[in-house]
């Protein structure tokens, strides 16, 4: 990016040379909200806003005052801030456009004010949720982008997934063959009918036969489609089965940051109506396109060989019917995107509702819920109908279209008889073949129809399987049997989204059977500590450390074999109760299902129920309360007998009494673990080794109970607080 001229030389006036400019921005408002070009310089020492044009205002700020920075938005615009002795500037001023590149720009000044790396080339990146060739906006990061999407390499790859199945394929090629064949004899036999028998009477006889004929014909052509929908059938089956498969294991691989971006109901959208479409796309094959191909191209050489002047006739309409095809094809294609997102929406808002339908129900909002539905639903009428119309609009002009070529023939081929050039049988034959000529290219045409829509769902399916998780196995896994617990950070700093970090150069120590303690306020990184642990995701600087390994070395089978994870809402699959236990060791034995349960206080719960531990479980676990779950989520961790326990506030949406009895299957759980332990409770973690406070992002304060007591405080002020609500409570 070249700075012009002007601002470079009001640069040198301040005294700055461009050589010491780190980072630079260009904004397009003054402050006051007017179009402007601004630029916006950072050095090692200063923060700089300098106009393109004229004498504006300019803004330095020494970099040693600057606190933090960050971009606050207002309505179709944004500032760029920094604190300064307690007090947020305004640096500069921009239109919504550039705010993802603005909060880069902040991100990379805290890099620079703390001394670490940064890179002004990330500054100029396109936002990841738009197509860098084409600029249309994408589902997710990393997707394909529709518009720039080639639907000829789509149909080279979608003809990869069929080739296991090729020679289902060349078998219905066969017998469509045979089946277009015998639908070309019917009008040959009516000439015959026509000439030979009902008109000159020469071979009455042979009317028997003739008709005879014409109904073996049939009889013959109706059993080889009833083959070709059947192989058509079984094939799409077959396709779809192991690309649903493909999928679903595609799905497995992909990082957790995956389902972060993308709701749970689209995906199924695309498990379900998307996969259907190729279903779709074989039987198009098979009944659709190959049979209407081969019948234009047979039915065109009879119309030649009958006459072949009034078979160009015939051809006068096609240029015309082409050009239809082409413009519905420009017109029909975007909205299939509107509809496909259309419905998309309507599933994740389906799956959402319903799955908090207690909560609905809890706080009087079924008014609201069905007024959000009906939007949704108008936004998917809509879309539908823009499809159709366009639909409806198209198919009555190719029809128009195709009974003029008809009428063409009748007024032509109607003279030729009148004049003797043509037999009436010859005429009738003719029309006959007219119809089935038309026919197919009327097909062909709305296949653009159906092939938009097919197009679509295809790009759709492709951007899962073309998805790469960003979170890479190692090439050479080091494989750890048996794993001691020893955990260490090292320099970890890490954000979900890259340029504005979570955790913040956080380093620190668990050794073997150590019990830690992580508590800080909401936000403050306290699970994120945990993903890190569990690798579900990669830090994006510093190093995790299991047992002396970086953790992006070791196979995440043994990572994850190695970790117990119980979660404050653990979550329970439909499914008998030992089925659940047992999920992460289905190996496990009735006895050992038993011991464990008993081990985390659920055996006599368990017991009263009917069925006991073959007893089937709802959604989530309905029909448990949150203790009893909670006690099922330390029994299944208690069964995979981890070295690693993580506790995620385990007991913080429960009773006291519940809470005792968990704390005393947790007491059984910690024993001879590494345990990191995250709460809200602070009286749980009485008993820690150690406990690290977390307070945006860093790690403030570290030691047992009694030092952080001692010391008075984040961790003292936290304890007083909950001390305080307590004795209100009682």
């Amino acid at each position: 990016m070249d700075i012009p001229v002007n601002v470079v030389s009001r640069l040198e006036k301040l005294g700055i040379p461009l050589k010491d400019i780190k980072l630079m921005a260009a904004a397009d408002l003054d402050i006051q909200g007017n179009p402007a070009g601004i630029w916006v310089l950072v050095s090692s020492e200063k923060i700089i806003a300098l106009p393109e044009e004229g004498a504006g205002e300019e803004v330095v700020l020494n970099l040693n005052d600057v606190e933090s920075t960050k971009v606050y938005c207002t309505v179709g615009s944004a500032f760029l801030q920094a604190k300064v002795q307690g007090v947020y500037v305004d640096i500069a001023r921009f239109t919504n456009v550039l705010r993802y590149r603005f909060e880069r720009m902040s991100s990379q000044i805290d890099n620079l004010r703390n001394s670490r790396p940064i890179d002004n080339k990330i500054l100029q990146e396109p936002h990841p949720l738009l197509c860098k060739t084409c600029g249309m906006p994408l589902r997710s990061e990393g997707s394909a982008c529709p518009r720039c999407g080639k639907e000829g390499a789509i149909i080279v790859r979608l003809f990869s997934l069929i080739a296991p199945h090729m020679h289902w394929m060349l078998a219905i090629f066969a017998v469509t063959a045979i089946s277009v064949g015998l639908s070309l004899i019917p009008p040959r036999l009516v000439k015959i009918l026509v000439d030979d028998v009902l008109v000159t009477r020469s071979h009455v006889e042979w009317l028997k036969w003739l008709v005879l004929a014409l109904i073996a014909t049939d009889l013959l052509r109706a059993q080889f489609n009833m083959v070709i929908g059947t192989l058509s059938t079984s094939v799409g089956t077959l396709i779809t089965y192991s690309l649903r498969n493909r999928m679903f294991k595609k799905m497995q691989e992909l990082s957790i940051d995956y389902y972060d971006k993308n709701s749970v109901g689209m995906i199924m959208n695309r498990f379900s109506s998307d996969v259907e479409m190729l279903h779709g796309f074989v039987s198009q094959i098979g009944q659709g396109f190959l049979i209407n191909v081969l019948l234009f191209i047979g039915i065109g050489i009879m119309l030649f060989t009958i006459n072949a002047v009034l078979a160009v006739y015939v051809l006068i309409p096609i240029p015309f019917v082409m050009f239809g095809t082409w413009f519905f094809w420009h017109r029909i294609y975007p909205r299939y995107y509107r509809l496909w997102d259309s419905q998309s929406k309507m599933s994740s808002f389906l799956n959402g509702v319903l799955s908090g339908i207690r909560l609905v129900r809890a706080f009087a909002q079924e008014k609201k819920e069905i007024g959000r539905f009906e939007k949704r639903s108008m936004d998917l009428r809509n879309a539908n109908r823009g499809v159709n119309l366009s639909v409806a609009a198209f198919n009555p002009l190719m029809a128009f279209l195709f009974s003029l070529g008809g009428l063409i023939v009748w007024y032509a081929g109607g003279k030729r008889v009148l004049e003797g050039q043509l037999t009436l049988g010859q005429l009738m034959a003719f029309l006959s073949y007219i119809g089935m000529f038309y026919a197919p290219l009327s097909s062909i045409t709305l296949l653009s129809n159906w092939f938009s829509g097919f197009i679509t769902a295809t790009h759709r399916i492709f951007e899962i399987l073309d998805t790469e998780p960003t979170l890479k196995p190692p090439k050479e896994p080091v494989h750890i049997e048996e794993v001691s617990g020893e955990i260490e950070f090292k320099n970890v700093t890490f954000g979900y989204e890259p340029y504005f970090p979570v955790l913040k150069n956080v380093s620190f120590k668990i050794n073997q059977g150590e019990m830690i303690g992580i508590v800080g306020k909401s936000g403050s990184g306290k699970s994120t500590i945990v993903s890190l642990v569990c690798r579900f995701y990669d830090p994006g600087q510093g190093t995790v450390l299991l047992d002396g390994r970086d953790i992006r070395t070791v196979a995440l089978d043994d990572i994850h074999r190695n970790i117990g994870l119980v979660l404050q809402e653990p979550f329970l699959f439909r499914g008998t109760i030992a089925d659940n236990i047992s999920y992460g060791n289905p190996s496990a034995t009735h006895r050992q299902i038993i011991s464990a349960a008993k081990a985390a206080n659920a055996h006599d719960f368990i017991m009263r129920r009917d069925n006991a531990y073959d007893s089937l479980l709802g959604e989530g676990g309905s029909g448990l309360s949150g203790g009893e779950r909670q006690r099922m989520g330390i029994a299944r961790a208690l069964l995979c007998d981890p070295p690693i326990l993580i506790l995620d506030e385990a007991t913080s949406s429960v009773d006291t009494e519940a809470e005792m009895q968990i704390q005393e299957s947790l007491a059984i759980l910690c024993r001879g673990r590494t345990t990191i332990a995250i709460a809200h409770r602070l009286s749980t973690l009485h008993g820690a080794d150690r406990i690290y406070v977390v307070d945006g992002g860093r790690i403030v304060e570290s030691g047992n109970h009694k030092e952080l007591m001692e010391k008075k405080g984040t961790y003292y002020k936290l304890v007083e607080i909950q001390t305080r609500l307590t004795s209100i409570e009682d």
